[in-house]
């Protein structure tokens, strides 16, 4: 059989083989073998808010970052390097297209290798699975804003909530239903955790108590949210995995959860709508 052949992104015909590195001249600063399902649902977390984000290979794993154009929502992601099959990065910093990466991984079966190769003269990151190899562009990291140090806000998170994600899907889709804003609510007194929502003719309420919960540390909490950066965070989220929401009187709301089997790590910001709760 003919070997497989792909499309660059400029249109230049390339033959793979799969998961093997090209050939590039000079030292390459960026080398990493992956399994295509250990490192998707890293780029699904980002694709959900945003379409473009720093990527850094780090020496100790990849991270990708950044904040949505509204400035209303941010996520930060890590996979740890003993993720990959094989490793190698010098901390080099990238701008990517997370649509486009992630339209080419789609093209990879879930344990299909992967290898990622930075080729340093043509700024460009070669993507090879499956028989594929794809010269991806590459941009300024520096035009990509990345997410604030939450710290440095000044919000303080006084209640936290641990469930499956399936529980946060269900108040999320019946939020959805109603309106386009989602009211979170914590009870200290009552250890309770309640999400609402108001519509012009119809309201729901989700209430999870502590017993329902994987885990609850109650505080006085309560923030109003739009809708549709919850669906999306939650749409990327991989079934079956627990997440921690942490909330404040009026702060952001952070979601975090692990990916690839604990060797990698999300957490993402909504900030609130003004109305209070």
């Amino acid at each position: 059989m003919p070997e497989a052949s792909a499309v660059t992104d400029e249109g230049d015909e390339t033959d793979a083989e799969s998961g093997q590195t090209p050939d590039f001249d000079g030292e390459v600063p960026v080398s990493v073998r992956v399994r295509a399902d250990t490192l998707k649902p890293l780029l699904s977390a980002v694709g959900a808010l945003v379409d473009e984000c720093r990527l850094t290979f780090g020496r100790d794993g990849i991270r990708a970052a950044a904040m949505d154009p509204a400035t209303v929502a941010a996520v930060d992601a890590e996979l740890d390097a003993a993720a990959a099959a094989s490793y190698e990065a010098d901390g080099t910093v990238v701008g990517v297209d997370v649509t486009r990466l992630e339209d080419i991984l789609s093209m990879a079966a879930g344990d299909d290798p992967v290898t990622l190769a930075l080729d340093p003269e043509s700024f460009r990151l070669h993507v090879v699975a499956d028989g594929l190899e794809y010269a991806m562009g590459l941009f300024d990291p520096d035009s990509v804003r990345g997410p604030p140090d939450v710290d440095d806000l000044g919000f303080e998170h006084t209640a936290s909530l641990t469930v499956p994600v399936d529980m946060v899907g269900r108040f999320v889709t019946a939020a959805g239903m109603v309106a386009d804003h989602l009211a979170l609510s914590v009870d200290p007194d009552a250890e309770t955790f309640v999400a609402a929502a108001d519509g012009d003719t119809d309201d729901v309420q989700f209430t999870v108590t502590a017993e329902e919960a994987v885990a609850f540390s109650p505080g006085d909490a309560g923030s109003l949210l739009s809708l549709s950066y919850l669906i999306d965070i939650e749409r990327a989220i991989p079934a079956g995995t627990d997440v921690r929401l942490t909330l404040g009187r009026k702060a952001p709301l952070g979601v975090a959860y692990d990916i690839s089997g604990g060797d990698g790590r999300v957490e993402a910001f909504v900030a609130p709508r003004l109305k209070a709760v």
